[in-house]
């Protein structure tokens, strides 16, 4: 088998749909790859969906999306909205939703930035989770700081009695820009590093198990980050996951035991089969945690 070739990156993949099959672990989805996705047809534990790509997802027809869902579990990524309290603002996952009528949701996971009012916040997600029948799970929108913002988003998902999708490598890259430039910075990048790591494991070790519906993570360049830090300075997620970032996931695995996890890879997108691996890698992780796939499977109904 020449792995070097493309030919040979998917007969590695098909090589490896016995251990798949019994992980949960998924992949969140690029339009890109949909043709290859249905001519492979790996045995993933779910499929992760943007739902502002519902309808269209840039360009594919509701039934491939149909197909989609026909073969494996669905799970959807809603559009971020700036909840200001407004019950109004709801209406576009709502009809994003509307268009995927049929559809049968894993889970859906809305992003927000957690602002003043938790009340107005509830209520928001009360009705979005009165819509759709089903606990949904909550992630920080686009513009959040993750390592501020994690555990406020926690507290609402108590009191909604929602879950989170928590996304270790964006608290990993956000930490590692703040510990780079901070005035008491190590001088060595691997101290650097280990204390950025040991900020991430703060806030993951501060959340219940049973808080956490999902988790996404993917890789990021760990190059210089631009000064001065953002607050929302993530993850670009264009590179395979690092060392480090396996680590990290490896203690969260521990942390919240076998918990769906979707492998994402947003820009500089490479061929399927390099997604592939990284969800082989991801399902031997999650296997020598002893997470078990089909009792993780079970959380999300």
């Amino acid at each position: 088998m020449h792995f070097g070739t493309e030919t040979g990156k998917i007969q590695a993949m098909k090589a490896s749909t016995s251990l798949l099959a019994r992980q949960p672990v998924g992949l969140s989805l690029r339009a890109p790859h949909l043709a290859d996705l249905f001519a492979l047809a790996p045995a993933l534990g779910f499929v992760e969906v943007r739902a502002s790509d519902i309808g269209a997802l840039d360009g594919v027809p509701l039934a491939s999306l149909k197909d989609l869902a026909a073969r494996w579990p669905l799970a959807v990524q809603a559009s971020e909205i700036g909840l200001s309290g407004e019950i109004g603002l709801v209406e576009r996952p709502l009809e994003e939703l509307e268009r995927a009528g049929g559809l049968h949701l894993r889970r859906l996971s809305l992003p927000l930035t957690p602002e003043r009012d938790p009340g107005a916040l509830a209520a928001v997600v009360e009705v979005i989770q009165s819509h759709v029948g089903q606990p949904v799970l909550l992630e920080l929108g686009q513009h959040a700081d993750a390592l501020a913002d994690t555990l406020k988003l926690a507290d609402l998902a108590r009191q909604t009695r929602s879950r989170l999708t928590l996304e270790p490598d964006r608290l990993l890259a956000q930490a590692v820009n703040r510990v780079r430039h901070s005035p008491s910075a190590p001088s060595s990048e691997r101290l650097r590093w280990q204390r950025a790591t040991a900020l991430v494991l703060d806030t993951v070790w501060s959340l219940p198990p049973s808080l956490v519906g999902q988790i996404r993570v993917g890789g990021f360049r760990e190059t210089e980050l631009p000064r001065p830090p953002s607050p929302a300075q993530g993850a670009d997620r264009s590179q395979r996951v690092s060392p480090s970032g396996w680590a990290l996931l490896r203690q969260t695995l521990e942390h919240l035991g076998p918990v769906p996890t979707a492998l994402a890879w947003d820009s500089d997108l490479p061929g399927l089969a390099v997604l592939l691996d990284e969800v082989r890698l991801a399902s031997e992780l999650m296997a020598e945690v002893g997470a078990d796939g089909e009792e993780a499977l079970e959380l999300d109904d």
